[in-house]
C-alpha cells in the first residue's frame, strides 16, 4: 500500500459511501503504527452526503522535547509513526492507506561572529535520505514539509561545529 504524506494539522477523512442514505452517521477510527505496535488513538464521527462519508480529525498538539547529546540514538528513536483510519458503517469497514505527517522546519544559523549567515547555499539531508536545497535568507532556512526525524545540514563555504 502506498503512503500519503500530509502536512501536520487538521485532516479531512473521506470515504466513498455509495448506496448509503444522506445524513447517515459514519464512524472513523484513527490508528497509529510505530514499528510493530499499533494502537487506536482517536475516534470521530462523520456524516454521509452525496455518496461520501466525511469527517475532520485534528491530531493532538503535543510538546516534543529532545535531549541534546553526542551519543548516537537507537533505531527505536528513529521509527516514524504512520497513521491510518478505518471507516465503519454497521458491520462494513474499510481501511485507508498509511498517512505520514510532514512538519514545518525552521533553522537559524550564525557565523563565528554571531552574525546571521546570508546568501549561502545549504543542503539538508533528512534521515529518510531525501534532500532539500536552498539559500539562507538572513540566517534562516524554512522547509514547509520536512519528514520527522534527524537531519544534517551543510552550508556552502562554512564548516559547522559538531
Amino acid at each position: 500500500m502506498s503512503q500519503t504524506k500530509l502536512p501536520y494539522g487538521p485532516v479531512k477523512l473521506v470515504v466513498d459511501a455509495i448506496g448509503f442514505q444522506d445524513g447517515r452517521l459514519i464512524q472513523f477510527e484513527i490508528w497509529m503504527k510505530k514499528g510493530e505496535e499499533e494502537k487506536l488513538i482517536d475516534q470521530v464521527n462523520g456524516v454521509i452526503r452525496g455518496g461520501r462519508g466525511e469527517a475532520l480529525w485534528i491530531p493532538p498538539q503535543e510538546e516534543y522535547r529532545v535531549k541534546l547529546s553526542r551519543e548516537i540514538s537507537t533505531s527505536e528513536d528513529e521509527e516514524i509513526e504512520e497513521y491510518y483510519f478505518k471507516a465503519k458503517i454497521d458491520d462494513l469497514e474499510v481501511k485507508s492507506p498509511p498517512l505520514i505527517f510532514t512538519y514545518p522546519l525552521e533553522i537559524y544559523l550564525e557565523d563565528d561572529d554571531g552574525k546571521p549567515i546570508d546568501g549561502a547555499k545549504y543542503t539538508i539531508t533528512f534521515s529518510n535520505g531525501s534532500k532539500k536545497e536552498g539559500v539562507l535568507q538572513k540566517g534562516y532556512a524554512k522547509i514547509e514539509n520536512a519528514p520527522k526525524g534527524r537531519f544534517r545540514i551543510e552550508v556552502e563555504g562554512y564548516r559547522l561545529k559538531e
